[in-house]
């Protein structure tokens, strides 16, 4: 039934502020449009929704890799705030994998993120030892960055 992962979804108060984060992170932005009429809301069960525009951020160059959809709702615009914490149902981080864990965290530090916890090097499947830390994108969004898988 289903085929391939194309995009995750994560909604900002800021679009230039987030596109400018992803890209510090690695990504490039793929495509910028804005999508208006009530039918866009009403496919997305938010029968309110009249505009907002989406911008899909890709890692590496392949044409058919998943990308982010980071989405501004504009009319009207986006309310609530991200999961207080990782262990709510649903959603709770989305994860990327890195060479070098160290250099990753040292990296996030001089961009001033808000980490979830410090990095850590856990014991997994078969005793490999597995970097992993956890950070806030500018909207309050968990990311997580893996080495040694």
């Amino acid at each position: 039934m289903l085929q391939r992962l194309f995009h995750v979804n994560i909604c900002v108060r800021d679009m230039e502020r987030s596109i400018a984060f992803y890209e510090r992170l690695g990504f490039k932005k793929v495509n910028d449009f804005v999508l208006e009429g009530g039918d866009v809301g009403e496919a997305l069960g938010l029968a309110d929704v009249k505009k907002l525009r989406g911008v899909f951020m890709r890692l590496g160059d392949d044409e058919t890799a998943p990308v982010i959809d980071l989405v501004q709702f504009l009319e009207p615009a986006p309310r609530g705030e991200p999961y207080p914490t990782l262990n709510n149902i649903g959603i709770c981080r989305i994860a990327f994998s890195v060479e070098d864990i160290d250099k990753a965290t040292a990296t996030l530090e001089e961009m001033g993120v808000e980490f979830v916890a410090p990095m850590k090097k856990v014991t997994g499947v078969g005793d490999a030892e597995i970097g992993v830390v956890c950070f806030k994108d500018p909207d309050g969004t968990v990311l997580e960055l893996l080495s040694g898988m």
